[in-house]
């Protein structure tokens, strides 16, 4: 059933793409001289998705002489389904509807990493699970099918790591908003886990009492990659249009966000107070959460190759792209 929906949004979807490419085949940013208008760049106010509010804030992307219209989206669901009609021309998502989008005819490739790490799996201490096996017969609030958060709950954390099957063995609730899972977990109690992500995490242990963490993805990851690698979730991701007619924009951006990510990684605490004025988080909060959320613009391709994994095991994408297919790295600036 749930397979059958996605497919029935990707293909009203697709029609409607294939709608848009029937005007002037210009895309969202040209202008009349075919010069970039303004670069229409997809993203939410999340933690692991907000490096270009904060590029923007900063004027690195007007230093770059760009013109960049950040469009705001509450999930990356309705992101990718804007992105998919031709309404953007570079989105900030997950590493898994990027590659399945493109699986199903959306033209895009994989430009930069986004972000590793975030998602962390709650429950809180009267609930009676202390640990992975004892989600058996429990009630998990999830977001909404086919996001990367989904694929590591149902293939990753249940089927590799509890030996539960996802459909039998627990009882998911799909497409609870991350603001509200705290409160179903611990004030009506009518979900015994969730599935979030940061700062959604660290507010909640700071906000609610009795929660607990379960697992945190980025950490399991790391432990068991010897603590070298990061957990790869969102990526930068260009239609194909954009990269063809405006590369030179492209590898501006790119290197305003690299700028961008650099500065969030070497000077921490000034990131941190910038973060939380586009969150409308405290200081702490931002701070805290971070301990979970690994900054990149480097690709690593193999790792999220096999996060990919998890969506071809689960149904949602047929086959794992060719490296080739899904990323083109060189855009990017070198070290």
């Amino acid at each position: 059933m749930i397979k059958k929906a996605i497919g029935l949004t990707l293909t009203a979807l697709l029609m409607v793409t294939s709608l848009a490419g029937c005007g002037n085949g210009k895309g969202a940013t040209a202008s009349r001289d075919g010069e970039p208008a303004a670069i229409k760049v997809g993203t939410n106010r999340a933690l692991g998705t907000v490096v270009p509010y904060i590029a923007r804030t900063r004027g690195i992307i007007a230093a770059k002489g760009l013109k960049v219209d950040i469009v705001d989206f509450q999930d990356g669901s309705t992101l990718m389904e804007a992105f998919a009609s031709g309404q953007l021309d570079i989105a900030f998502t997950g590493v898994a509807p990027a590659a399945i989008w493109q699986g199903k005819g959306v033209p895009l490739k994989v430009v930069a990493s986004a972000n590793g790490g975030g998602h962390v799996l709650l429950t809180r201490e009267d609930a009676g699970i202390k640990d992975l096996s004892e989600l058996k017969g429990k009630k998990i609030a999830e977001p909404r099918t086919g996001t990367v958060s989904d694929t590591l709950l149902r293939s990753r954390i249940l089927q590799d790591e509890a030996k539960l099957d996802p459909e039998k063995d627990v009882q998911l609730l799909p497409g609870m908003a991350p603001a509200d899972m705290p409160a179903a977990l611990t004030v009506s109690k009518e979900v015994d886990a969730v599935l979030t992500w940061e700062p959604f995490a660290s507010r909640a242990e700071r906000e609610f009492k009795g929660i607990r963490v379960l697992y945190d993805a980025a950490a399991e990851w790391k432990k068991q990659k010897s603590g070298a690698a990061y957990y790869p979730v969102n990526v930068v991701v260009a239609r194909q249009s954009f990269i063809d007619r405006h590369p030179d924009e492209l590898k501006k951006f790119l290197a305003a966000y690299k700028e961008t990510v650099d500065f969030i990684n070497n000077r921490p605490d000034e990131a941190n107070a910038l973060i939380a004025r586009e969150l409308n988080l405290d200081k702490e909060i931002v701070a805290s959460a971070r301990q979970r959320i690994d900054y990149t613009w480097q690709l690593d391709i193999p790792a999220t190759l096999e996060t990919l994994k998890w969506s071809q095991k689960l149904g949602y994408l047929q086959e794992i792209p060719s490296p080739g297919k899904l990323f083109d790295s060189s855009y990017l600036p070198r070290e």
